[in-house]
């Protein structure tokens, strides 16, 4: 028997619960500082949402959520047990073409961008040049089909780009990875 998803997040949204608002406050704020950022109404849903899931697939009853929570110490506890949903949140986020595409745009990840500047520099160098603006255009493209395609979500691309070593080559060999991949197999 898993805890009403639902209950949770009307506790929330009610503020009947003001752990639960708190903590799904802090969620929130994390999404709001990283590339996820939907803006504030949109990340308190989803912050909302990542909380209420959390718990009704971990915990049997709201009674049981509380008392592990009353087992640490105060705000300490609040702000791990929102660490522990973050993740949880950053684990369950799927990197669509869109999303991908939408955070090179709005330089919601500053990697990502660079990278897409990376591959549209390749093909500026390339026989397949169509000025700077189409460059961009297929950089951004197939930068965000390869990350959609071979990353479920941005936890596993920032462990990718870490294990290609540090800075800024470690952006261009992911950089070359996208190029080769839709732009030399064509040849």
């Amino acid at each position: 028997m898993t805890i009403d998803k639902e209950l949770i997040k009307t506790k929330i949204h009610s503020k009947e619960d003001i752990t639960l608002k708190t903590i799904a406050d802090i969620v929130a704020y994390k999404i709001y500082e990283s590339p996820e950022n939907m803006g504030p109404e949109s990340n308190f849903l989803a912050a909302a949402e990542a909380v209420s899931q959390y718990i009704s697939e971990n915990f049997i009853d709201i009674d049981s959520f509380k008392k592990q929570l009353s087992e640490r110490e105060g705000m300490k506890s609040i702000n791990q047990f929102a660490d522990m949903v973050y993740d949880y949140y950053q684990d369950k986020q799927l990197l669509s073409f869109e999303i991908v595409k939408d955070m090179i745009a709005k330089v919601r990840d500053v990697n990502l961008k660079m990278i897409t500047d990376i591959v549209a520099y390749r093909i500026y160098q390339s026989p397949d040049d169509k000025g700077t603006e189409l460059n961009f255009i297929s950089a951004e493209t197939f930068v965000s089909q390869y990350v959609s395609e071979n990353f479920k979500n941005l936890r596993e691309l920032r462990q990718c780009l870490s294990d290609l070593g540090k800075g800024s080559y470690a952006l261009e060999t992911f950089a070359d990875l996208v190029y080769k991949y839709y732009c030399q197999r064509k040849s």
